[in-house]
């Protein structure tokens, strides 16, 4: 009797199961950061030295996929190249990744936190940014 009621059951712990992964896969949807600045005036010049910082990695990572776009043309062509010369091993290039701004803001974060500003966390149980 009991491989039946295990049978019975099984379609539901199956579905709760599923529940719980499929809502633990959109946690992040939920969650929405604010970076919170230092009101204090004198705090100001620290804030501008953030921003600085800010655009210079922004520029540095632009700099980076430029030249990866760039370094990728040249390697493509010499795919082509290769390709064309029979019993050659060629190697594929690898593509650009695109230039990665999360690094830039995390540093922007930490800046400003240092200067006195905090990040805080609200959640949203409709995953919508709150107002």
């Amino acid at each position: 009797m009991a491989p039946s009621i295990l049978s019975a059951r099984t379609p539901y712990l199956l579905i709760g199961v599923l529940a719980i992964l499929a809502s633990s896969g959109c946690a992040n949807r939920f969650q929405e950061r604010q970076l919170l600045p230092p009101t204090d005036p004198q705090a100001q010049a620290c804030l501008a030295s953030c921003e600085l910082s800010k655009t210079q990695c922004e520029g540095r990572q632009r700099a980076r996929e430029t030249e990866c776009q760039a370094q990728y043309a040249q390697r493509t062509a010499d795919l082509d190249a290769c390709l064309a010369t029979p019993g050659s091993l060629c190697l594929r290039p690898d593509s650009c990744l695109g230039a990665d701004m999360s690094i830039c803001t995390i540093e922007y974060e930490e800046c400003v936190v240092g200067c006195g500003g905090r990040v805080e966390t609200h959640f949203s149980l409709t995953g919508a940014p709150s107002t």
